[in-house]
């Protein structure tokens, strides 16, 4: 076992140190619209009464005929990531989970209103996540958009409702509220008077966009940026931290989904964290809870940070997940057939052969294409782009279809044997093995007057090009270790689940590369959107891998290992029967094993890697 080792509520409140905010929050309407079910998370601590509680904001609604279906549509309403329940039934919201994980026996008091739900304990929380939200891992300051200037003096409640208390007033600015912000998962930052900073998750009623001209005054750390002004906000948005379907989001025409009414009077539990299955991601549920119509304001500091225990269940998102350079598909140019006469104009046919963008699809994810081959190298080279995809499958694919992606991975495998095998081609290797969920190329035919006029002959002419990668496709050997635990069962090439670490090796994007950012963390099928780092930044870079693995293995395969790998009555976890161990042991190893690889990867510095560009680990 690695050294270092750490106790899960060490190290689960570690992660919990950011800057603590002030709020004034009105809540809004509970979401009476049809929704995707939350998904347990667990059970966590809750904190003694007056300390800090596990989520930032706990709502008004009376513990009198409490169920999970009620605060979970009033999280929902106001665009909350998590919901939880305590003590018969304590509604709180938040964007982050603030406390540590305990274990889920100390969660066990029966809900208010449907003695069959659990609604926490004496000081601790049952915990459940909105799957349409990305990981707050996936993005970036440099993802805010300005909004532009808005009110902020409304007897209503503030714009935005989490102040954050920054180190030193006389050093904010814009990059540094941005920050404080996207580590409290808040979609919305602003900057005020100089020197404040608030966050929330939407915009506070009565807020209304003015000039730009009302927000004028520099920022106290850089005069060259402008934070608002006196009552006025300059407002900025990250919208891959907004939910993806957020209340009253309507599915398009077309969809294909099954749509399940759930009333907020049922006697089933829904999502118990000790009972219930985790619903399909294609099931919808409307809840018809009317809140109190008290809306005090919370004056209490509420904590903000970036550590959260977040699944990549949403669509579109997130996580953290792997990235393949964009493929290279051969296109066909128009084939071209001339005939003409001295007495009539020539015709032209133009056939055009369009690739697909999507090649395997798992639930919300979706592969870029594999470049095509002829050859046993080209093979390898597609089996690379392959791999370094699967962690994307599993972060963006979407509860339960994350389970999908032990498909994809096996498919990964099968390729790389075909490779060893034959080479072969693309063409014949699909013949084998065909992809799964993905849209085939399409090909369509146009006529036109040719434009010679003069040939009084019939030639035919046609030309083949093939559209090549523009960024070289890396190897998926990282640099960062797996860990090895023979306590835990877990090591090189046996990860927990079977869940690799996402490869961490040479940014293949070569202005990006040049610009100092040498290595790059493959999390997303279009490599574009990867995390890229300094060769200083090596082992943050590492522990990024580590993070991501560990959303993985907790949100896929312990939860696999929840529902015995079914859900919806549709089995998943490929042609292995992959869900064998218990929720509790399976989440226990993926900590553990986040731990290790942490450790391990302590000090790494990639010395004598990625030294120049287009090359290997």
């Amino acid at each position: 076992m690695a050294t270092g080792f750490r106790s899960f509520a060490v190290i689960l409140t570690a992660l919990s140190c950011l800057p603590r905010g002030l709020a004034w929050y009105r809540e809004l309407p509970t979401c009476l619209d049809e929704f995707q079910p939350f998904v347990p998370v667990g059970c966590f601590d809750n904190g003694e009464p007056g300390g800090q509680e596990a989520l930032s904001m706990k709502t008004e609604i009376s513990v009198t005929g409490m169920t999970t279906e009620i605060c979970v549509a009033e999280c929902k309403g106001n665009g909350f990531r998590y919901a939880g329940l305590a003590w018969y039934g304590n509604c709180y919201c938040g964007q982050t989970v603030d406390t540590a994980m305990v274990d889920s026996s100390q969660c066990s008091l029966p809900c208010d209103g449907n003695k069959t739900q659990a609604c926490g304990g004496d000081t601790q929380v049952n915990i459940y996540q909105d799957p349409t939200f990305l990981p707050v891992n996936e993005t970036t300051v440099d993802e805010y958009v300005a909004l532009g200037c808005y009110t902020d003096g409304s007897s209503l409640g503030k714009a935005l409702f989490y102040q954050q208390k920054m180190a030193d007033t006389a050093d904010v600015t814009t990059e540094a509220c941005l920050g404080a912000c996207l580590k409290g998962g808040f979609p919305f930052a602003g900057t005020e008077y100089a020197q404040e900073c608030y966050c929330g998750v939407v915009l506070g009623n009565d807020t209304a966009q003015v000039d730009v001209a009302e927000c004028a005054m520099p920022c106290t750390g850089n005069s060259s940026q402008i934070c608002g002004g006196p009552d006025r906000l300059s407002l900025y948005v990250a919208k891959d931290l907004q939910s993806l379907e957020p209340c009253g989001y309507e599915p398009p025409a077309n969809s294909s989904s099954t749509t399940t009414i759930i009333s907020s009077t049922t006697s089933s539990s829904l999502v118990s964290s000790s009972t219930s299955t985790p619903a399909s991601a294609n099931a919808t549920y409307s809840y018809s809870h009317v809140p109190s119509s008290s809306l005090s304001v919370p004056t209490s500091l509420f904590p903000t940070r970036s550590a959260t225990l977040t699944t990549s269940v949403s669509s579109g998102v997130p996580s953290s997940a792997p990235s393949s350079a964009p493929s290279s598909v051969p296109s066909s140019k128009p084939s071209t057939t001339t005939t003409s006469t001295t007495s009539s104009a020539a015709i032209c046919t133009a056939t055009t052969i369009t690739p697909p963008t999507c090649e395997y699809s798992c639930g919300k994810w979706c592969s870029s294409p594999l470049p095509d081959w002829s050859d046993g190298t080209g093979c390898l080279t597609a089996w690379s782009s392959c791999s370094l995809q699967v962690a994307a499958c599993f972060a963006k694919a979407g509860w339960p279809d994350a389970m999908d992606c032990f498909s994809f991975l096996e498919w990964c495998a099968d390729i790389s044997t075909y490779c060893a095998s034959k080479g072969g081609s693309k063409s014949d290797c699909f013949a084998k093995n065909p992809p799964k969920g993905g849209k085939p190329s399409t090909t369509s035919t146009s006529v036109y007057p040719c434009p010679t006029t003069t040939t009084s002959s019939v030639r035919s002419s046609s030309s083949t090009t093939t559209t090549t990668s523009s960024y070289p496709v890396p190897t998926p050997t990282g640099g960062c270790k797996q860990p090895t635990n023979s306590k835990y069962s877990y090591g090189d090439g046996a990860p927990v689940g079977g869940i690799a670490l996402p490869v961490m090796t040479c940014n293949n994007l070569q202005s990006d590369y040049q610009s100092g950012n040498v290595f790059k963390l493959y999390t997303d099928s279009d490599s574009r959107k990867c995390a890229s780092y300094p060769r200083s930044r090596c082992e943050a870079a590492c522990s990024d891998a580590c993070r991501a693995q560990y959303d993985d293995c907790q949100y896929t395969y312990a939860e696999g290992c929840r529902v015995n790998g079914s859900a919806g009555g549709k089995s998943y976890g490929g042609s292995v029967d992959r869900f064998t161990e218990t929720y509790e042991s399976a989440s226990t190893r993926c900590t553990y094993q986040y731990l290790d690889c942490l450790d391990v990867n302590h000090g790494i510095t990639g010395d004598g890697k990625c030294t120049k560009y287009g090359g290997g680990w």
